[in-house]
């Protein structure tokens, strides 16, 4: 496949962070890039800059979870509500100054240029290729470049200036700390230093400044830089933040600034620009996609998106968008660091909204979405890990709130790994929580097939999870097991003229916990262990309360046949059967796909851009291409700033991910079993098109090409001998990878159609 460029691209400055600014990243060290031209900023964030400190845990907490669980027996709503409210639960949440963390702005780097606030062919452009962003344009017959990018391998910022003419730049280094409690100062003439602490933690950034010609002059809190033929800056920032309970606290960042910029010294620009573009494209370059079609890469991003919201076609941004959501995971979730947050690892305030932490009744889950699908496996680990680091604290809030054994996490987690639930119950009692977060403990197996990584972290993972839920769930009058209490995400139900969010049984627990219950059955039968616990699992399993189908043909949302307080409402937590998860689809005809139907027309197209999002995985789940397509446009068109970030709003990185991971369940879709189909839910718009580097469960690749809607081959890649099932339309071929590793596909009968037809 063609090798075509992705860019985006300026014809002017950014003035405004959120709609304009460009981000790059390294997994920990993150940027958003301005490109001024008197005045240069670039805005810098470190992923561990957190407010906050470890929490303390109300260890008595459990003794009030009885007498919820008796109002809602006798179906007095309004008291087990109060009850949680008041009484279960901690007065905590974000945007207050609790322990609670919040992710912080760390701070500008300012660079003043000696030349008049104007210029001729400006451009100001991202490369998803490269993983640089570049700034150009000419004053006075010179030309200028600049250029910028957050190595992986070397682990810092790097930017460079050049200029056509000789003894032509002339600049001043400065900071602006995004922190109070912060001071800056010159050291040997060539290092700018920013520390000081945010709260708990204490962090450094630090500027080093290396020239050819001209020459440096330092100020007690700036480095000026005169009539140099180039400049070459070597930057980063790190905190003491080191992740050991109980504090959390003690890594030696001073010297890791120190030494990483020394390092980088040695090396210099061109060594560390190749090395940070062959690490970038390892990842990146896996996947390719393109659709026939209008693509109006001349032109710059911003007059893309006018054009698309004024009604002209434009498959070039619809690619450009999907691959977009690629670059940002690898830009924000690097092997050995943190999982990317609600912002990624972007964020210019110190009271972001939301607190741009780590949410997992939908944020944090849909950030990962496309980590597999879309072959970047590499990228899902930081999430992996940081999943296991939880179990501690997991287990102390298991027994403080519900005196049983396993782990356990609510909704929301920071950088002390908080897990206990919190506030207002409809924010903060979500039962589903570390059991929705094992799902992807288990879909890195699904599609790694890694059975070392099943046995040594997976399986200890999910079983200790389902411990829990194997202590939590009662019996409910009926004789099915049922999560109580719990809430259904931020939502309410209405009964006798008021609402409610406290409940004694939700859809979205109940098929969370049959899905971790099934997976750690597979699990114990593919590692031969725990035949005890398997069969607990079994006896178990078959008990949770079933799916349940409402007066309306609705999928229920609680176990009780509620109206909702928002039908519209952004949440689509009842339908987490259909996606994330696998048990309902129309591959086993049901009522309940027609349900979940219902469920998706009662919600409706709109709302946030992360809710449009899930949408757009749902009606791809559902086979219906169109409807996905229909929705994919509206994220376009409004709910997509013009440096190409979603908004919900404001911006959420989880919406640019989770449009990215629909794309990819448009083209491909895989099951456990083995099965793949191919084009499940190709829309009328993407008629001819080829991709590349997709991947299905079971260790496969794959790559397809199709024309006027119809497939007309496909490849599929493994390791020898491993078999499966391919699905075009109601065409099914049995295969097995033969021992070049690919396997070639042709459908038989070409008319078929699209898969889901």
């Amino acid at each position: 496949m063609e090798n075509q460029p992705l860019h985006l691209r300026y014809k002017k400055p950014a003035n405004d962070w959120e709609n304009e600014a460009l981000p790059i990243g390294n997994g920990r060290l993150g940027g958003m890039v301005f490109g001024g031209i008197q005045e240069e900023r670039i805005q810098f964030n470190e992923e561990s800059l957190f407010s906050g400190k470890p929490s303390k845990v109300n260890l008595e907490a459990h003794k009030e979870l009885q007498p919820i669980r008796d109002y809602l027996a006798k179906q007095d709503y309004a008291a087990a509500q109060h009850h949680a409210n008041e009484i279960f639960l901690e007065k905590s949440s974000y945007g207050d100054r609790s322990d609670f963390g919040m992710y912080q702005n760390f701070g500008d780097i300012a660079i003043i240029f000696d030349h008049p606030d104007h210029a001729l062919n400006y451009i100001r452009e991202l490369s998803l290729d490269e993983g640089i962003a570049r700034v150009s344009y000419t004053l006075n017959g010179k030309q200028y470049l600049r250029e910028y990018f957050s190595s992986y391998p070397d682990d810092l910022m790097v930017l460079r200036f050049t200029c056509s003419e000789t003894q032509s730049l002339h600049m001043t280094f400065r900071y602006n700390s995004g922190q109070e409690n912060s001071k800056v100062f010159v050291k040997n003439n060539n290092k700018l230093i920013l520390e000081g602490q945010a709260d708990y933690l204490d962090f450094q950034a630090s500027l080093l400044v290396t020239r050819k010609g001209g020459k440096l002059v330092s100020g007690e809190d700036s480095i000026s830089v005169q009539g140099a033929d180039e400049v070459v800056v070597y930057f980063n920032a790190a905190t003491d933040y080191f992740p050991v309970e109980p504090n959390f606290k003690g890594k030696d960042y001073t010297t890791i600034n120190k030494t990483l910029i020394s390092h980088a010294l040695e090396k210099g620009y061109e060594a560390l620009k190749t090395r940070h573009i062959q690490d970038h494209q390892q990842l990146f370059h896996r996947l390719r996609l393109q659709i026939t079609g209008v693509d109006d890469k001349h032109l710059p991003t911003d007059e893309r998106l006018v054009n698309y919201r004024d009604g002209r076609e434009d498959a070039g941004l619809e690619t450009l968008l999907f691959q977009y959501g690629r670059y940002l995971l690898i830009a924000s979730s690097r092997e050995g660091g943190l999982p990317a947050n609600l912002q990624g690892i972007w964020n210019n305030s110190n009271n972001p909204v939301w607190g741009s932490m780590f949410c997992f009744n939908i944020n944090l889950n849909m950030n990962y979405w496309h980590a597999q699908t879309t072959n970047l496996s590499e990228c899902h680990m930081p999430l992996i890990q940081f999943i296991d680091s939880m179990r501690a604290s997991g287990r102390i809030s298991a027994k403080a709130y519900f005196n049983v054994g396993g782990w356990f996490a609510a909704k929301k987690s920071d950088l002390w790994r908080f897990t206990q639930p919190y506030a207002e119950a409809k924010n903060g009692l979500f039962m589903g929580g570390s059991g929705w977060l094992c799902q992807d403990v288990w879909e890195y197996y699904s599609f790694t097939r890694d059975e070392e990584y099943l046995r040594n972290i997976a399986y200890p993972i999910m079983k200790e999870s389902a411990q829990f839920y194997l202590d939590f769930l009662v019996e409910n009058e009926v004789g099915y097991l049922v999560s109580s209490p719990t809430t259904s995400p931020e939502h309410h139900f209405k009964l006798e003229g008021a609402s409610y969010s406290v409940s004694d049984g939700t859809e979205i627990d109940h098929r969370i916990v049959e899905e971790l219950y099934n997976n750690c059955i597979e699990s114990s039968r593919i590692l031969g262990i725990d035949e005890e616990f398997r069969e607990l699992l079994m006896k178990e399993v078959v008990k949770i309360a079933p799916t349940k189908i409402g007066r309306n043909g609705n999928i229920q949302e609680w176990y009780h046949d509620w109206d909702e307080a928002e039908v519209e409402h952004r949440h689509l937590s009842h339908l987490y059967g259909v996606h994330p998860g696998h048990a309902i689809t129309p591959a086993h005809a049901s009522e309940f796909v027609d349900a979940a139907k219902v469920s998706l027309d009662r919600r409706g197209d709109l709302e946030t851009g992360w809710s449009r999002a899930w949408k757009v995985n749902l009606w791809a789940r559902l086979w219906d291409g169109n409807r996905a397509y229909k929705i994919i446009s509206s994220i376009v068109k409004d709910r997509t700033n013009d440096n190409l970030f979603n908004t919900h709003p404001p911006f959420q990185i989880d919406g640019n991910f989770g449009f990215t991971a629909g794309v990819a369940e448009m083209l491909l879709q895989s099951s456990y079993a083995g099965e793949i189909r191919l084009l499940p839910a190709l829309p009328d718009q993407w008629g001819n098109g080829q991709v590349s580097g997709l991947k299905a469960r079971g260790g496969f690749e794959v790559s397809m090409t199709w024309s006027e809607g119809r497939l007309t081959s496909a490849t599929i890649q493994g390791k020898p001998s491993n078999q499966g099932g391919l699905r075009y339309g109601n065409e099914l071929t049995a295969f097995v990878i033969p021992e070049n590793g690919i396997y070639e596909y042709t459908p038989i009968d070409l008319s078929v159609g699209r898969s889901g037809e």
